[in-house]
């Protein structure tokens, strides 16, 4: 039987929306599209997934699922359906990078540590926030500094939950340079993350109490500020609309761990530089670690970078990794 098709008319066919066109030994049927069948991503998306640093995240075990792509790996970790979504809330989150100009910095790690510390930052339970509570609980984490970190950590973290504030610390990942972050998790809860990046203890507590300085008195002006390291840290290295910022939550670190006069009336008593049992006598005085004392006074340049250094105390917290 001969069957004469009009080419034409196939052309028209195959031009018609929502007709699919298969040729089989020269003839033309109609089949049906899959509708159920999954897109492929784009160029951009798989671009994306990329800039994450998937391996490390995995080998320092963060929340990540297991069993699917890495896209949707992502997608689940950060409790997003889609690439758009994401994109919506983390490149459009209004947050303050701390900046220097010893590093570059890439936001898509940043965005995974924070999204790390969000979600260890959930399963610890809030009070509501209180300022009057953070702020009389001050004195009681400051004398935490004369504690093994790991014990004096534990007990801060439990202070300051009951003020609405969840502490939570989470492996660097490479690229970020990070040391902390103050975030508003909501109105009523908020979050400060420390990283393992320095390893003695003057570094860790002034940098929780400068996160704790973000929240107590930039509340309502900086939802997010996530904290770039640095060796030296100076106006001329950070973004310049954060310098104001930054000037505060320093100062606020410093004058809570060491009250100026304490620390005036104490170099005014001892001959210059003084001597580990002298800074040992002093941070008794005060209620904080010797540690404490001797980074300030480094950073005040009355001791060298390498004197005083034995009355630090070395830090050496433990996570669980995959081998």
């Amino acid at each position: 039987m001969n069957i004469s098709i009009d080419p034409e008319w196939l052309l028209r066919m195959a031009k018609k929306e929502d007709n699919q066109i298969l040729s089989v030994g020269g003839l033309v049927s109609r089949i049906g599209m899959n509708t159920d069948a999954e897109p492929l991503p784009t160029k951009e998306v798989i671009d994306w997934s990329h800039k994450f640093p998937l391996h490390a995240m995995r080998k320092l075990n963060f929340s990540l699922p297991d069993g699917v792509t890495d896209i949707d790996t992502l997608l689940e970790f950060f409790g997003e359906s889609s690439f758009e979504l994401w994109r919506s809330k983390w490149e459009s989150t209004a947050f303050a990078l701390r900046q220097t100009s010893d590093f570059s910095t890439s936001w898509e790690p940043i965005a995974a540590w924070l999204r790390e510390a969000e979600i260890i930052a959930n399963d610890i339970r809030l009070a509501e926030f209180s300022e009057e509570i953070l702020r009389s609980s001050l004195d009681a984490l400051r004398r935490l500094t004369r504690e093994p970190v790991d014990v004096a950590l534990d007990k801060a973290q439990q202070i300051c939950a009951l003020s609405g504030v969840a502490l939570v610390i989470v492996q660097e990942l490479p690229s970020t340079r990070l040391y902390g972050c103050a975030h508003w998790l909501s109105e009523t809860h908020a979050l400060v993350g420390l990283t393992n990046r320095y390893k003695k203890d003057d570094q860790l507590w002034f940098t929780f109490f400068h996160e704790i300085g973000h929240i107590l008195m930039h509340r309502g002006e900086l939802p997010l500020i996530v904290d770039n390291a640095s060796k030296y840290m100076g106006d001329d290295n950070i973004d310049k609309e954060m310098v104001h910022y930054e000037e505060e939550a320093d100062q606020f670190a410093s004058s809570t761990l060491i009250p100026a006069t304490s620390l005036v009336e104490f170099l005014l008593s001892i001959d210059i530089p003084p001597t580990n049992d002298e800074i040992h006598a002093f941070a008794d005085s005060i209620g904080v670690g010797p540690g404490i004392v001797v980074g300030r006074l480094q950073h005040d340049g009355i001791l060298e970078w390498h004197q005083g250094n034995a009355l630090k105390q070395t830090i050496e917290l433990e996570f669980k990794s995959e081998d």
